[in-house]
């Protein structure tokens, strides 16, 4: 009684210190302990009471989990936001972590952010009658627990629950690489899991309406509904009965890119609860049905139409965006990130709903950390870490190494990297690994070797292998051999063949103030092809320059096809049309009247495709006869109302993937074109390396090794072609 009145006084809670002390940890009785939290109800409901107790895991009373973010769990293109708070956040910006500036990164350096993400702990709670500091976030999510929203209401709320910033000590490095560790058991024996999204906003009704329609559709239903029907409702009968309205969608987009969405732990949280309720604010829905709208949409590819770049053009929207007006600046979309979030424990779910035989049967570590590369932690070393748990232990790595990769946080980021690089190299006994090291302008943590893949940012583009369904073999049956020693000193030893030196490379868009420079680039790449191509395989096939290079900047796939079927080409010659009209309409302004600018465009740089066209021969269907042809037929369609370019949508679509603005065409000193890394530059060599997929550009170095730049696709060497070119094989150190 005494302290509750005491504790009513207090106006200021971080003066709570002073009265009731510091909260500290006492050990953990046994290896196999946890604690547990017992949150006590209080009348004062911004006043959080609870206890810590140890429980033996496999004695433990029924708890639930909670899964939630540290930081602020706040879309950042919240209301709140202002001129004011902006220009704080950029002079705090000066206090965040350098990666450059260190060549040992630890936990120190990702835990002393500035206050205004959240994660600073300025807010005090009652544990055990004395004061704990936690973040913003956990308080408003302790505050929830203590007070249940439904559908948790109908719940009878447990009397414990596991926390991992309060049930972990997380000073003490040997109990956190311990509890860090069983984790997976810990979420696997909870009852149930709360996923704690955050404070409500204005977008939030929205979004939740979204989840409720979308989930009472039948599955059955969901190929009925069109494609196009996202734009069109009314041609598509199944679709009114979401009767979903733009604003809907767009709610659903802000709530998607919460940050908890995008936490490399809540994939293990979620992947292994029996079940989970998602809570925001003081709404609650079952995971089950976000679960079913992502494999809605999933089905349908609705996620291609939701984007705040291609929502933003609709009529309706510019009309009336309502609160929706800065979210449709944002370019937020409804990325593939959530969607693997839940295939992944939908996959594990139908496991475990198989039987105990088949209990154990997980995803491979490798397909995890390839998968959820876009997941984000505040401790890079936890996109290694927040996996393991959930990795199969009967397939590789650990397989062959069943102690390799435990938790340990007195290693640096870049040992924990490098550890799990060599592992997987070593136990997988190829090179595909190298197809996920980004480019050297993207990475962040320094004093890595050039051939371990930076997991603390994302991969853009992915591997070319996610393309379709070719299976590319560049060094044909070649096996690589694997030096362990070389390896643990930060050196990959490679075997392979130097198949060519780079001489010319393409513009990329937004390295040119003319919007014209990065097409005309690469068609003076295909214009200074010699023909004929290099035809190391001896094939009949004596493709034109034009054929060589729109089969290259597709790598070759079109709609999961392979090889890219004709038709394609056709394609590109509207998309060659839809260029010129478009470059060659952009002197004329648009704003204040139809008056042509003074100066154009620079001739210099502006594309040669008339040129490039005329080298084709007659018969070729791309010559420069059937491109005029075509011209006259879309120019009759645009007259009589009937042309529509949506066609060139897949076309689009293909560039992207394929690499688009983040991949750099180039052209070898023997006549290969191809597309790689944007660092790439003239003088890099391009290898075909043993036991890898596709071939690798290189950069030599001064003492005779090499640093690894990215994968390649090269038009006509993607299925061990090379064989027959009798190149000496050589042995080379990439560091």
């Amino acid at each position: 009684m005494r302290l509750r009145t005491l504790l009513s006084d207090v106006r200021v809670t971080q003066n709570l210190h002073f009265l009731l002390g510091n909260y500290k940890y006492d050990p953990l009785p046994s290896p196999a302990c946890i604690r547990l939290l017992e949150i006590i109800p209080s009348a004062d409901k911004r006043i959080v009471q609870c206890f810590l107790k140890p429980f033996e895991l496999d004695t433990a009373p029924s708890f639930q989990a909670l899964s939630y973010t540290w930081g602020s769990p706040a879309l950042p293109i919240s209301r709140a936001t202002s001129a004011s708070s902006r220009t704080r956040r950029l002079q705090a910006s000066s206090t965040l972590p350098s990666f450059s500036n260190s060549d040992d990164i630890g936990l120190q350096h990702f835990q002393q952010e500035p206050e205004y993400n959240g994660r600073t702990r300025r807010h005090s709670i009652i544990c055990n009658g004395r004061v704990m500091q936690v973040t913003a976030n956990l308080k408003d999510a302790l505050q929830m627990l203590a007070n249940p929203v439904a559908p948790r209401k109908s719940v009878i709320p447990p009397r414990y629950y596991w926390v991992d910033a309060l049930c972990v000590n997380q000073e003490n490095i040997l109990e956190r690489n311990d509890q860090v560790a069983r984790m997976a058991e810990i979420f696997k024996r909870a009852r149930s899991v709360v996923v704690w999204l955050g404070k409500e906003d204005e977008y939030t009704a929205d979004a939740l309406t979204t989840v409720e329609r979308i989930s009472e559709i039948a599955e059955e239903e969901w190929p009925l509904i069109p494609y196009t029907s996202f734009y069109e409702p009314a041609r598509a009968p199944h679709y009114d009965r979401l009767n979903l309205t733009y604003h809907n969608w767009l709610g659903f987009i802000a709530l998607i890119n919460r940050p908890w969405f995008k936490r490399a732990w809540v994939v293990q949280e979620i992947a292994l609860s029996k079940s989970a309720f998602i809570v925001c604010g003081s709404r609650a829905v079952e995971w089950e049905k976000l679960s079913k709208t992502l494999s809605f949409i999933k089905s349908t590819k609705f996620y291609h139409h939701l984007h705040t770049e291609k929502l933003k053009h609709i009529k309706a929207l510019r009309r009336n965006p309502g609160i929706y007006k800065r979210l449709l600046r944002s370019k937020l979309h409804v990325g593939v990130g959530p969607l693997y979030l839940d295939a992944t424990r939908l996959k594990i779910s139908t496991i475990d709903q198989s039987g105990t035989q088949e209990r154990n049967q997980m995803p491979p570590l490798r397909m995890l950390l390839d998968t959820h590369r876009f997941s984000k932690s505040s401790d890079p070393r936890d996109k290694i870490y927040a996996f393991l748990g959930l990795a199969d232990r009967r397939m590789a790595p650990f397989r062959s190494q069943p102690n390799a990769l435990t938790p340990n946080y007195n290693l640096s980021v870049q040992e924990v990297y490098t550890d799990a690089a060599r592992v997987l190299l070593t136990s997988y006994r190829n090179l595909s690994l190298l197809s996920h090291v980004e480019d050297p302008s993207s990475r962040r943590v320094p004093n890595l070797p050039s051939w371990v893949p930076d997991y603390s940012i994302d991969l853009d583009p992915y591997p070319l292998r996610y393309r379709g369904p070719s299976f590319w073999k560049a060094s044909g049956n070649l096996v690589w051999e694997p030096n362990v020693f070389g390896l643990g000193n930060g050196e990959l030893d490679v075997q392979g063949y130097r198949l060519d030196v780079i001489d010319h490379t393409s513009v990329l868009v937004g390295e040119s103030e003319d919007p014209s420079a990065s097409w005309a680039s690469i068609v003076k790449l295909a214009l200074s092809l010699e023909l004929p191509y290099p035809n190391p395989s001896n094939s009949r096939k004596n493709p034109g320059r034009v054929e060589v290079l729109w089969r290259t900047l597709t790598t070759d796939i079109y709609n999961k096809q392979y090889p890219a079927p004709l038709h394609t080409g056709s394609l590109f010659i509207d998309y060659i049309l839809n260029l010129q009209i478009r470059y060659r309409l952009t002197p004329w302004s648009s704003t204040d009247e139809f008056q042509p600018h003074h100066s154009p465009l620079s001739e210099s740089i502006y594309p040669e495709w008339r040129t490039l066209l005329q080298l084709e021969p007659p018969e070729s269907p791309y010559c420069l006869e059937n491109y005029r042809e075509r011209l006259t037929t879309m120019v009759e369609s645009m007259f009589n109302g009937t042309y529509s370019a949506i066609g060139l949508a897949q076309l689009q679509h293909e560039f992207d993937q394929s690499g688009g603005k983040r991949r750099r065409l180039f052209k070898t000193r023997g006549g290969y074109l191809g597309t790689g890394a944007r660092s790439l530059r003239e003088g890099d060599e391009v290898w075909i390396l043993h036991g890898a997929g596709v071939p690798f550009v290189l950069r030599p170095q001064e003492n005779g090794n090499y640093r690894l730049l990215g994968e390649a696709f090269v038009y006509g060497v993607m299925h061990g072609e090379m064989q027959g070119l009798a190149l000496p094989r050589r042995h080379i150190t990439i560091e």
